[in-house]
């Protein structure tokens, strides 16, 4: 869209003028437009990466970089595909990925149940909500310990720690969201005769999911953090062992593999949420079409 500005015709004066609105590529020609943004963004999303891989590489076989420590990716597939023939770095995939979706999903239900609660009763509100604040701001690995006393040792501990730090951002995201929704909203709704379970179903939910929803996704890449860091810390299995244990042997391919795929699994994961997000939230399909 552009304004051109032209001279009055009807005034008399004749330094007047009048600004002309033309219409952009994006209302003439929609579908041609929708379709070359499209290709622009795949073209960076996979191009971008891509050219840094390169560089990487050429400079890793022109000795620009220390191959010791910054094996070229040519080295990095060879070993990763090393590591998937011998099922070490495919076991560890299955069990990050199994503690990942377990955390996740409790950690997403209990959140947004409870974020429904405190947004909806100001008596629940003010009875949890600084004590959960507090909670937030405390590092979740100091928690750990706790968790190992309570749970043991193996995949529990760290599947509640997951469970833990995406619980705190949902549901605080989830209160805030609930609180937002317009008291004119509510007033409406209670003259209509609508009662509490009516008013949060059709009401208070559907013009909070934006902001519920957003927090879910950002979930998932902190859920995948989580779950890498405790298995560096203390795992016996997992992408964040094997990252570890492949340090302390001095096995840069291995352990650059782990990383890419601890990358890939968090792209693809949060990519699951938002495509999961878009037939539940309909903000999300409108994104989705521009």
């Amino acid at each position: 869209m552009s304004l051109l500005a032209s001279p009055r015709d009807t005034d008399a004066d004749p330094d007047v003028q009048i600004v002309r609105r033309v219409p952009g590529s994006a209302e003439l020609h929609p579908r041609r437009h929708s379709r070359r943004r499209r290709t622009i963004f795949l073209i960076l999303a996979w191009g971008t990466p891509i050219a840094l891989f390169l560089i990487w590489e050429l400079t890793a076989r022109s000795g620009a970089i220390d191959v010791r420590f910054f094996p070229a990716p040519s080295t990095i597939w060879t070993s990763g595909v090393r590591a998937i023939g011998s099922g070490v770095l495919l076991d560890a995939i299955v069990a990050t990925v199994q503690k990942l979706v377990i955390g996740y999903l409790i950690g997403v239900a209990i959140g947004v149940l409870l974020g429904l609660i405190l947004g909806m009763s100001w008596i629940v509100r003010a009875a949890l909500e600084n004590m959960l604040v507090a909670l937030y701001t405390l590092p979740k690995l100091a928690l750990f310990p706790v968790f190992l006393l309570i749970f043991g040792f193996g995949d529990a501990p760290q599947i509640v720690l997951v469970a833990v730090s995406v619980f705190f951002v949902v549901v605080l995201s989830t209160t805030t969201a609930v609180g937002s929704v317009e008291q004119g909203y509510r007033d409406a709704a209670s003259v209509l005769g609508a009662n509490r379970l009516q008013l949060m179903r059709h009401v208070v939910v559907p013009a909070a999911l934006p902001g519920i929803a957003t927090a879910v996704r950002l979930a998932a890449g902190i859920g995948m953090l989580v779950v890498v860091g405790i298995e560096m810390v203390s795992g016996s299995n997992g992408l964040g062992y094997l990252i570890y244990q492949r340090s302390q042997v001095f096995d840069p391919g291995t352990m650059y593999a782990a990383v890419i795929c601890a990358g890939l699994i968090g792209v693809a994961f949060t990519g699951l949420v938002t495509l999961a997000l878009r037939f539940i939230v309909p903000q999300y399909r409108t994104r989705a079409r521009r």
